[in-house]
C-alpha cells in the first residue's frame, strides 16, 4: 500500500513540474501613419522572444481606409551592427520577410511591415513597454501603387516567464528520495 502512494506521489510531483509555466502577452499597439489607419495585435508565449523565431500569431489587418492587408507571416530579426530589434510581418503572396530586419514587396495586393524596437535595444527580457518605429510597403492596383509608411507605436510585453521553478525541482527531489528510500527498505 504504500508501494502505491509513493509511487503516486511521485508521478504526480513530475506531473507538477511540466505544468509549472507562465506566459508572456506581447500587445502591439501602432498609431495611423503615412496613410495607414491604427491598428493592434497581440500574441502569447511561453517565454522571451530572440532572434530568428516565428511566433504564433492571430493574422491582424492593416487598412488605408480602402484597401487592407492581412499579416500572416512573422519573423523576429536583430541587427548587430545597432544593434536592434525587430518584428516583421507579410501577408503571403509576393511579399517577403528580409533578415535581419527587412521586407520586400513584389506585386499588389501584398503588403509587410517591419517594427523595430529603438536603435541599442536588444530583444526585451524583462515586461514593460517599448517604443516601436517600423517601415511598411503596401503594393495596390491603381494610380499610386505603393503606399509607403512609418508607422509608431508601443510594444507592451506582460505576464511572467517561468522557466523552471525551483520548488517543483525541490519537491521533485524528495519524491525521488522518498521512492528510493521505499525500494532500499523493501529489498532489505
Amino acid at each position: 500500500m504504500l508501494w502505491r502512494v509513493t509511487r503516486t506521489f511521485a508521478l504526480g510531483t513530475l506531473a507538477v513540474c511540466g505544468l509549472a509555466r507562465a506566459s508572456l502577452v506581447y500587445d502591439f499597439n501602432i498609431d495611423a501613419a503615412g496613410g495607414i489607419d491604427a491598428f493592434s495585435f497581440s500574441f502569447t508565449v511561453p517565454s522571451f522572444i530572440g532572434d530568428g523565431q516565428s511566433p504564433a500569431f492571430t493574422p491582424f489587418t492593416v487598412t488605408d481606409g480602402t484597401h487592407s492587408w492581412t499579416m500572416i507571416n512573422d519573423l523576429t530579426g536583430f541587427t548587430s551592427g545597432l544593434p536592434t530589434a525587430c518584428f516583421m510581418f507579410d501577408n503571403g503572396g509576393t511579399s517577403s520577410l528580409q533578415p535581419p530586419c527587412g521586407v520586400g514587396v513584389g506585386a499588389p495586393p501584398d503588403g509587410a511591415l517591419t517594427l523595430v524596437l529603438g536603435v541599442g535595444v536588444p530583444f526585451p527580457t524583462a515586461t514593460g513597454e517599448y517604443t516601436l518605429s517600423g517601415s511598411g510597403l503596401f503594393d495596390f492596383a491603381g494610380e499610386s501603387g505603393t503606399l509607403e509608411t512609418s508607422p509608431v507605436g508601443t510594444l507592451d510585453i506582460s505576464g511572467t516567464a517561468v522557466p523552471e521553478p525551483r520548488t517543483s525541482i525541490g519537491l521533485f527531489l524528495i519524491a525521488a528520495a522518498c521512492l528510493g528510500w521505499k525500494l532500499r527498505r523493501q529489498r532489505a
